[in-house]
């Protein structure tokens, strides 16, 4: 994205997340406790899209599977994509939150598994929405493209190259960049 001179401050851009926060956290939650496994997220990539439709994004579903792609067209300028995981974990969730998985699926074998957010995937979806809307509060403040990823079957090692071959690169802009990011649970809060 190509920043105008009066690119937004700090303060602002905090200012715009503090009025999304409440919202954030209700999605976030929402995602957490409707996880579903590798190749199965019918229902989250149903949720993902409408909330980047939400956002502002004009999205296209189905991509690869269950993959979603979100536009945010700006005039000229570069091409951003912001790429974030769906998939879940088959993984007993026992933190004994509000809004704690109860989902159970079948996995590939045809064994019935408890399933989970333990590797964050919950929180990247909420961040690439987060991104949306900050952005498009924003577009004052920048020209280009935004291309917002929900990649599926990430856990797989599958849903990049589904994505890919069903067009990703020849349906929708070709990006100058990509952004991704993993969240640890041991870095300090804030760190990048």
């Amino acid at each position: 994205m190509a920043l105008h001179p009066e690119e937004p401050s700090l303060s602002a851009i905090d200012c715009l997340l503090g009025a999304e926060r409440s919202s954030l956290e209700d999605l976030y939650r929402e995602f957490h406790a409707h996880p579903e496994l590798s190749g199965q997220e019918e229902w989250t990539s149903r949720r993902l899209a409408s909330a980047l439709e939400s956002a502002g994004c004009m999205v296209t579903r189905g991509i690869g599977g269950f993959g979603v792609v979100g536009l945010m067209q700006n005039g000229q300028g570069p091409v951003i994509l912001l790429r974030a995981d769906m998939d879940a974990l088959p993984v007993r969730e026992e933190t004994g939150l509000p809004y704690t998985s109860t989902i159970t699926m079948d996995d590939p074998q045809g064994r019935t598994v408890a399933v989970m957010h333990a590797c964050g995937h919950d929180l990247h979806m909420t961040a690439l929405v987060g991104a949306a809307r900050v952005l498009g509060a924003l577009r004052d403040k920048w020209n280009g493209t935004l291309v917002l990823i929900g990649q599926p079957s990430e856990e797989m090692v599958s849903g990049a190259a589904r994505m890919i071959g069903d067009g990703l690169y020849s349906r929708f802009p070709r990006p100058d960049a990509a952004l991704a990011f993993h969240v640890a649970p041991e870095l300090p809060s804030g760190t990048i």
